[in-house]
């Protein structure tokens, strides 16, 4: 559904695909938001807290949101795009 690629501060670039359960839960937590929302008009917030979600159910990161927004860099990236290796 969703690519994103994260930069830790402290580490190698990985990439996270949010999925429809991962969207789903978000969601749920943010009160009058839709998938819709997300793709037409995004905003950091949002896309921090769909990156988190997904990575923790893959068990790409374990900690909390707030260490997730602090510790990392995210961004969007198409389903063919591969990030750029430079």
């Amino acid at each position: 559904m969703l690519t994103l690629k994260v930069t830790p501060d402290d580490g190698e670039p990985w990439n996270v695909k949010a999925h429809t359960r991962d969207v789903l839960v978000w969601e749920k937590a943010s009160k009058g938001k839709s998938f819709t929302d997300l793709l037409v008009s995004p905003n950091l917030t949002d896309l921090y807290k769909v990156a988190h979600i997904a990575a923790k159910r893959q068990q790409l990161f374990s900690g909390t949101l707030q260490e997730f927004e602090t510790q990392t860099d995210i961004e969007m990236i198409g389903e063919d795009e591969e990030p750029d290796p430079t």
